[in-house]
């Protein structure tokens, strides 16, 4: 107990002091960095953080801005609060605060073997995380890993729409998702890029649009994964059903860029641009790829109707003759086909219809 306390102690003494010295302490602008791009500054961020700095004073140049939105694409490891000291809108003064995500302090923790330095709720996130990556790695590769940490996510989680979010930081974490059961955006992003890591994957972060979601690395390629998003309701006249929703898993740029927008000079540079066999449609046994528009209405009915599934989600190349507004025609024929009543939903993804049905 009294080894917990002198930690919370320190911790607080030092978030104290580097708050006073931000505000504070001189700082001598000629020997600042000088920063002219977003990559130059996320590199610099980096080396900054990993060498403990926690007040950051940077000079931007040549009209460089960087919002908050954008620092937490470039720096996803870290929370922060700036100070623009000057700005003449070709060059700007900036103090940066920076402190690490209860996920980052976690992850670190785990690496190590030391958890001295986690608080009680980091400690309680600990382990709840730790519960969590226990039990994916009992499943049988990384697909399936992979699969099950998107699903616990998801299960656990609440989407958080308060008006006075902003008020409770909680829920912009992996603390909120995982601990309180709810969380935006960010706090679903923040928990699979905890879990991911504590998994010994590279899970990164990316924002644009006030929306954030993760990237996941394989074999050099890089996917986006959209927990937020794939946490979906199903709602009629008389029902509302939380169930996964896999258009986001393993997503590329085409699939991603339909819905989603973000600043491409912060993308990584292996982003994967299509589709392949990584993307959930390609592997997923409720998320198929198929060959024609009416082989996958078919296939729909086939599985809804024979085999009984009570919802099937497809994906087919597009054709204007099944489009999204031939949905309810489209319902129509896998109804008759099933034999059985069913909601289904066709939507266009650039080149692609997906048509999901089920009789929930």
């Amino acid at each position: 107990m009294l080894k917990k306390f002198l930690v919370a102690l320190i911790v607080a003494v030092l978030m104290l002091t580097s708050q006073i010295a931000a505000a504070e302490i001189p700082i001598d602008w000629s020997r600042v960095k000088r920063i002219s791009s977003k990559t130059e500054f996320a590199d610099y961020m980096k080396s900054q953080q990993r060498a403990g700095e926690s007040i950051v004073p940077v000079i931007l140049t040549n009209g460089l801005n960087i919002p908050i939105g954008e620092f937490l694409t470039l720096c996803p490891s870290s929370v922060v609060s700036q100070r623009t000291v000057f700005n003449d809108g070709q060059t700007s003064r900036v103090i940066y605060t920076l402190m690490d995500y209860p996920s980052t302090k976690v992850i670190n923790a785990y690496r190590s073997g030391d958890t001295i330095w986690l608080n009680a709720e980091e400690m309680e996130l600990y382990n709840k995380a730790v519960e969590i990556i226990n039990v994916a790695k009992t499943r049988n590769g990384i697909w399936n890993q992979e699969v099950y940490i998107y699903e616990e996510i998801a299960r656990r989680v609440t989407y958080h729409t308060e008006k006075n979010a902003g008020s409770q930081p909680h829920f912009f974490t992996a603390y909120g998702a995982l601990v309180k059961g709810k969380a935006n955006c960010q706090g679903y992003t923040d928990a699979f890029y905890l879990l991911g890591n504590l998994m010994g994957w590279n899970v990164g972060k990316m924002s644009g649009g006030n929306h954030q979601w993760n990237t996941i690395e394989f074999g050099g390629k890089v996917y986006c994964v959209d927990v937020t998003w794939g946490d979906s309701v199903f709602a009629s006249k008389n029902k509302r059903i939380k169930f996964n929703s896999y258009m986001y898993f393993n997503a590329p740029i085409e699939i991603m860029e339909v819905t989603h927008q973000w600043d491409r000079a912060l993308q990584p540079a292996n982003l994967q641009p299509s589709v392949d066999g990584r993307y959930a449609y390609c592997l997923f046994n409720r998320c198929l790829r198929v060959s024609s528009a009416e082989a996958g209405l078919n296939l729909l009915a086939q599985k809804i109707g024979k085999e009984n599934f009570n919802w099937l989600s497809v994906m087919v190349p597009f054709n204007e003759k099944y489009s999204v507004e031939h949905n309810q025609e489209n319902a129509n024929y896998v109804a008759s086909k099933a034999g059985k009543n069913l909601y289904l939903n066709t939507w266009r993804f650039g080149k692609y219809l997906f048509f999901t049905a089920n009789t929930l």
